[in-house]
């Protein structure tokens, strides 16, 4: 029994699978039905690793070497996420699709309230880093196209890209999480993970509400899916607003703004900071998670492949904060 207990923590510290011991006594009730599987540490790390690798990596060679529209460079890379899932994921995939919380519909509602505060507390953060750092705003993705590819830049960035992140972030990081630390751990850790994936120090910061909200969202609801229409309105109609103000005077007046921002007095920043605060609190409050989720059965949530998206994470937010020739000395 020792020996299985080896094996057991070695397969969580590793990306390594260990096979079952045939000696390996498992208490099992006789007639009585064993529930599904839930998602592993393991699995969410992977994924969350392959979407970052695959969707960043495509979308940079095609936009960049290839020379693609940016919204059908985004549509590609999520065929390329979804069929490396497929042939790298399958397993864990197929827990997903097992466990009651993919079987649960929206809570139409909770996304709605949730999506609000989120929302303004996002906004609220975003006045306190233009009181301290107006400067960082500039770095944040300014997604722009023309012609058709804005159709496309709607689907994929307000449609795709959104549920693939879900899947990784909500579906498998989340649930995984849960089951070897419990609720209030794997809802913190997902959702510092899924806003620093995101490189960009402002954007980090603007996220972090979100990316909490979404995580709590659906513990509270019971449903991966309550998170999946969070996480689109809030992307679509970003998305939608900035495609129908693209090349009008608005956005590039906006645009201009944007590059010589000035700092706000430090106490709309204060008050801004508050507020988010103040929105953050009543949602930790309100979106308690449900009192049916099974207590964590411990083990390691740390693997090789979350020390590798530690260390990409590490590397995109010093290359945002510090130009690359001085990294290299030049």
């Amino acid at each position: 029994m020792g020996l299985c207990r080896i094996l057991r923590y070695a397969e969580h510290m590793t990306d390594w699978a260990v096979p079952p011991l045939k000696n390996d006594p498992q208490p099992t009730v006789p007639g009585a039905v064993q529930p599904p599987a839930l998602p592993r540490p393991l699995d969410g790390n992977r994924a969350a690793l392959l979407l970052l690798l695959t969707q960043n990596v495509v979308t940079l060679l095609l936009a960049s070497w290839a020379k693609l529209p940016l919204g059908l460079s985004l549509g590609l890379s999520f065929v390329a996420t979804g069929l490396l899932a497929f042939l790298l994921l399958r397993p864990a995939l197929r827990r997903l699709t097992q466990d009651s919380r993919w079987r649960t519909p929206p809570a139409i509602l909770t996304a709605l309230g949730a999506l609000t505060l989120g929302v303004i507390a996002s906004r609220g953060i975003l006045l306190f880093v233009q009181s301290v750092a107006p400067q960082s705003l500039g770095q944040i993705n300014q997604f722009q196209t023309l012609g058709w590819d804005r159709y496309a830049l709607l689907v994929a960035g307000g449609l795709l890209i959104p549920f693939a992140e879900e899947v990784a972030f909500r579906g498998l990081l989340l649930r995984g999480y849960e089951s070897a630390r419990g609720p209030l751990f794997a809802a913190l850790a997902s959702s510092l993970l899924f806003a620093c994936a995101h490189g960009v120090p402002a954007q980090i910061a603007a996220i972090l509400p979100i990316a909490w909200v979404l995580a709590r969202a659906a513990q509270h609801s019971g449903s991966f899916w309550t998170g999946v229409v969070i996480h689109t309105l809030n992307n679509f109609f970003s998305l939608l607003l900035a495609v129908l103000l693209s090349g009008s005077k608005v956005m590039v007046q906006a645009q201009k703004e944007l590059e010589n921002m000035k700092a706000l007095p430090l106490g709309f920043g204060l008050a801004g900071l508050l507020v988010a605060a103040a929105c953050m609190f009543v949602a930790t409050l309100w979106l308690r998670p449900r009192a049916d989720i099974p207590a964590p059965v411990g083990g390691s949530v740390l693997s090789g492949s979350l020390v590798v998206l530690l260390v990409l994470i590490l590397v995109v937010i010093a290359g945002q904060v510090l130009p690359l020739g001085a990294l290299l000395g030049r």
